[in-house]
């Protein structure tokens, strides 16, 4: 706790270390660019699709400064190919696989979810090339698992447990704190391209008698500290 502490209080210092107005010389260059730069962007994150995630972001200029403020809505979706009998399942929170099963995040039959992230971005340079982004996340998980679990059922009056497989599904809702930097192709025209990269602080609560999908920083339900990458393609609207 003492760690998150720490790296909240930082974002919170950095952000206000970026905030501070630049000088006058800086402030007659960002005037020349603001005529010709757009004021709101949108664009995708091709890398999210890895993610089972389509992500879209809409980015829009506080004023004539270098500040932006950062919408990215992001839908989750996926299937397995295990429609009947899977071979895997969990027993409890515990998980189980029948033969070979290679897999970089815990396995599961569906998934649905969305999220939102909401970002402050502050370009160092009148050009918007490089630039500090910091904020929050919100995403919440509906995943369908093939499981072991006590189930009551009613018999001649009388209710009865059975120890029993079928399909369950956990909800997962997760919160975050960004923290990256980026660098954006500095052109005058509705193109852009960018490439980012830092961390994010996630907090992740679910059903605790349920798996919790928190296996590594690629799981849905993982708690800690996890990498940001990725890049950015759209284009500019006045």
């Amino acid at each position: 706790m003492k760690r998150v502490c720490f790296l909240l209080l930082l974002l919170l210092w950095t952000v206000t270390l970026h905030v501070h107005p630049q000088g006058v010389s800086g402030n007659t260059e960002n005037k020349r660019y603001a005529q010709t730069q757009k004021k709101f962007t949108f664009a995708v994150q091709p890398l999210q699709l890895f993610n089972n995630s389509l992500r879209y972001d809409f980015d829009i200029r506080l004023g004539n400064g270098p500040g932006w403020l950062q919408f990215g809505p992001a839908i989750y979706f996926s299937q397995d190919n295990n429609t009947n009998r899977p071979n895997y399942y969990y027993d409890g929170k515990d998980y189980f696989h029948n033969g070979f099963n290679w897999h970089w995040r815990e396995p599961y039959s569906e998934l649905k979810g969305f999220g939102l992230d909401l970002n402050y971005k502050h370009y160092l340079d009148a050009r918007r090339s490089f630039y500090f982004a910091a904020g929050f996340s919100y995403a919440r998980f509906d995943i369908k698992y093939w499981g072991r679990a006590w189930k009551d059922y009613l018999e001649d009056g009388l209710t009865y447990l059975e120890y029993t497989e079928e399909y369950r599904t956990q909800q997962i809702n997760r919160f975050g704190v960004n923290n990256f930097v980026g660098y954006q192709i500095p052109v005058r025209g509705a193109f852009l391209f960018d490439v980012f990269g830092g961390y994010a602080v996630r907090f992740a609560r679910s059903d605790d008698d349920k798996p919790s999908f928190n296996e590594d920083m690629f799981s849905y339900g993982y708690s800690g500290i996890v990498a940001l990458i990725g890049f950015r393609i759209g284009f500019g609207i006045r």
